[in-house]
């Protein structure tokens, strides 16, 4: 009892308030697309989800987080073997195959592999300054493209590509010069091409081209986008209500509760509602980064640059997405959206985040 009350009093509420109202937030707009058709299933695993999340939450807290720099290279094994292990004994879902179907929750590896390569790399990184730039560009490069392949072959291209983004944030962030940043965009636009070329399907190549002029293939791959802009100006200034949107509670917008939940809230709770949305980001973000210049070392200073580079990358992508000024690329709003693997990976960041955080404020448990 003594250490949670000295959690309590050392815990960051800024980023714990912003979490958890975007959890709830999250969980209004689900009940709100999910209650009129009967799936209250959905509501349920994601309240289990969040309450499990929380839990692993307060956990990680009282760990020390640098007990993590001793266990990066298992953590990344572990969960590179179930990326293997999903592509034979994984569940098919929307056409790709990466979550193990355990009854009463769906698995999916690719969604902790975020915070095992966040982890691996910031160890890397920090032994790394002894070695010459091009070599620990390689080595950790190669550590970022072994999941990244595993992943495009269920496919998940929204998955491996924050992967990607990850690796090259923590890089940046590691002093690399300039000209290897250089030679890296000219190599990545190489694999872009082969990527394109050899491992995208074309549903996939449609959703990239299509947000350029959905008009173009309105009934088909540009429909998602037309009404998510829709539903997002049919919101006008404080919405519709909470299950009154007409483009959600119709069906005429596409996966609700999940890639087009931010075109939901938008709509139900106008404009004023998303820029709260916005304001939450805002400060979750901000207080991570706050968190990352206060670090008592360099291994907390780089978990917190990578969890701040996977979340801003995703909630980018995700509302981008929404407004039709991004591809349609798969890539869930953290906290927000749907799924119950994602949800309890981004309250472990944030677990994580909170015990580096409060060790610089001087907590430590004997």
């Amino acid at each position: 009892m003594l250490k949670f009350l000295q959690i309590f009093k050392k815990l960051d509420w800024f980023l714990f308030s912003s979490m958890l109202l975007l959890a709830i937030l999250g969980l209004a707009a689900i009940i709100s697309t999910t209650y009129q058709d009967g799936l209250q299933d959905f509501v349920i695993k994601q309240i289990i989800a969040v309450v499990l999340g929380l839990v692993l939450f307060f956990i990680l807290i009282i760990l020390d987080y640098r007990i993590f720099q001793n266990y990066a290279y298992v953590l990344y094994g572990i969960f590179a073997i179930s990326l293997v292990l999903v592509l034979f004994l994984g569940t098919i879902f929307q056409g790709t195959k990466g979550w193990f179907n355990l009854g009463f929750f769906q698995f999916q590896p690719a969604e902790f592999m975020k915070i095992a390569l966040i982890i691996i790399l910031a160890r890397y990184f920090v032994y790394a300054k002894k070695q010459s730039t091009l070599k620990h560009i390689i080595i950790s490069g190669t550590i970022m493209a072994i999941p990244s392949f595993l992943i495009m072959l269920q496919p998940d291209m929204g998955s491996a590509l924050v992967l990607v983004v990850i690796w090259f944030g923590m890089l940046l962030i590691s002093g690399l010069k300039r000209s290897y940043v250089l030679t890296i965009v000219f190599i990545g636009l190489a694999l872009a091409s082969v990527v394109w070329n050899f491992f995208l399907y074309d549903y996939q190549k449609n959703r990239i081209t299509s947000f350029i002029n959905p008009e173009n293939d309105p009934l088909g791959q540009g429909y998602n986008m037309i009404q998510a802009k829709i539903a997002i100006g049919s919101g006008e200034l404080s919405g519709q209500g909470l299950g009154h949107g007409s483009q959600s509670q119709l069906k005429f917008l596409p996966a609700q509760h999940t890639d087009f939940i931010f075109a939901v809230i938008s709509e139900e709770l106008g404009f004023i509602g998303s820029a709260f949305l916005l304001i939450l980001f805002f400060v979750l973000i901000f207080r991570i980064l706050r968190t990352a210049m206060k670090a008592r070392d360099e291994f907390g200073l780089m978990v917190c640059c990578g969890i701040a580079i996977g979340f801003t990358f995703q909630i980018l992508v995700n509302i981008g997405m929404n407004l039709s000024i991004m591809p349609i690329a798969g890539v869930p709003l953290p906290l927000v959206s749907y799924g119950g693997s994602a949800m309890i990976a981004s309250l472990i960041s944030l677990g994580i985040v909170q015990s580096i955080f409060v060790r610089y404020k001087g907590l430590e448990f004997k």
